[in-house]
């Protein structure tokens, strides 16, 4: 490895040891989506409440069907809602109808699917069946799926749809979350110009501060952008004191060592507190990392496949830590490389790679690329594979760690 240059588990490590968890914050369970949870959340009843039917069909004693053709006679019929308090008990020869989730009612002790009878020729009051159950059968008992007090979710993990339908389940309609992180998004240079205008000779649009704000966003950030600084100390400054005001500040270009590049020194300037500022990382090795206060700052390199790699790689899990999750890193799949990667040792590479589940694993296709400036290739990986930095190559066939991205299923 390169001297002076810091490695990137070494990297991540100081910058989730720097980085806050934001206080709490209680919102409606319907609000709670795309949150992290940061208490318990416990069964406050049995479920389901009651043994019910897990079929349309007629609640019976299963020891009267032991031959095919019993003919039982039918009591009641049970819509689903009923109030299992109310409902007549079953003996040996009777039998009641019965609706997919309704109570099943005392004496019975499985449910015939209504497929399996037929009404008994000159009776609307009596069944024939066909065929046998077991106790049990076509039956979900009382406290099947959770008891009361059973640990549904713990603090730390990410309410989904699911969770909210857990949350909705058990009455939970208020809960606390972790805070929303606020990031601010800066571009910088004198050669950049914002999106909506045609680029004059030289200049080129502002990719990077949208990519970067929809990265944050999707993390789970409320991102701002702060436009585009020029290379110009005072001006750049003015917007990096307005960033610091915001949980993290993501600021693109500026962070080498050309003579425009401004970044470090305003940072400086401002009281940000560098803890790093070259990574063996490949691409993005001159990333900076500082704090001033409550605020996180991350210089990303110019070039956008630089930034976007520096973003999934730190920024994603800063702005999880942020948010609350109890395991803000993310866990990298294995893969198999269906071609050869090369590279220089001495930095890790990271790769946009398309990434497709095949059944016994993932299949990893690294994608060609012109460069950190190809801005195009980001758009169409939805994994990075990691190929170690003492490692100059792999083969076809070769096992690799992949980062898969947050919306990876997407793509």
């Amino acid at each position: 490895m390169a001297p002076n240059l810091l490695p990137v588990d070494k990297a991540l490590e100081i910058v989730l040891a720097h980085v806050p968890v934001l206080p709490f914050e209680e919102v409606g369970y319907q609000d709670a989506a795309g949150r992290i949870l940061q208490e318990e959340v416990r069964a406050d009843a049995d479920a389901p409440p009651f043994d019910r039917s897990l079929m349309d069909g007629y609640a019976v004693v299963a020891a009267d069907l032991v031959v095919p053709g019993v003919r039982l006679r039918v009591i009641e019929e049970i819509p689903a809602g009923t109030d299992p308090a109310r409902l007549a008990s079953i003996i040996p020869g009777s039998a009641s109808r019965i609706m997919t989730g309704a109570p099943l009612p005392p004496g019975a002790d499985a449910v015939v699917m209504v497929e399996e009878t037929e009404t008994a020729p000159g009776a609307a009051d009596a069944i024939l069946v066909r065929s046998a159950v077991r106790p049990g059968d076509n039956v979900a008992r009382r406290g099947g799926d959770v008891r009361t007090g059973d640990l549904l979710l713990a603090a730390g993990d990410f309410v989904g749809a699911a969770e909210v339908a857990v949350l909705a389940a058990v009455g939970r309609t208020r809960v606390k979350v972790g805070g929303r992180p606020r990031a601010a998004v800066l571009a910088t240079g004198n050669e950049i110009v914002p999106p909506e205008e045609a680029p004059p000779p030289g200049a080129i649009r502002n990719s990077n501060g949208p990519m970067l704000r929809a990265l944050a966003r999707r993390s789970g950030a409320d991102a701002v952008s702060l436009g585009i600084a020029p290379d110009d100390e005072p001006a750049l400054r003015e917007r990096i004191e307005i960033g610091l005001r915001s949980d993290l500040l993501l600021i693109s270009g500026g962070v080498s060592m050309g003579t425009c590049d401004l970044v470090g020194e305003a940072l400086r300037a401002a009281g940000v507190e560098i803890l790093f500022d070259k990574v063996a990382i490949k691409p993005g090795k001159p990333f900076t990392f500082g704090r001033r206060g409550s605020c996180s700052v991350f210089g990303c390199p110019g070039n956008p496949v630089s930034s976007y790699v520096i973003f999934q790689v730190f920024a994603r899990p800063a702005l999880r830590r942020l948010a609350g999750a109890a395991h803000p890193t993310i866990a990298p799949v294995r893969g198999i490389l269906e071609g050869p990667v090369r590279q220089r040792p001495g930095r890790t590479g990271y790769y946009q790679t398309q990434a497709r589940f095949t059944g016994d694993g993932y299949s990893a296709r690294v994608l060609p690329t012109s460069g950190s400036a190809d801005f195009v290739s980001c758009a169409l990986g939805n994994a990075l594979a990691v190929v170690p930095s003492e490692i100059a190559g792999l083969e076809a066939g070769a096992a690799i760690d992949l980062l898969l991205l947050d919306d990876h299923a997407e793509r």
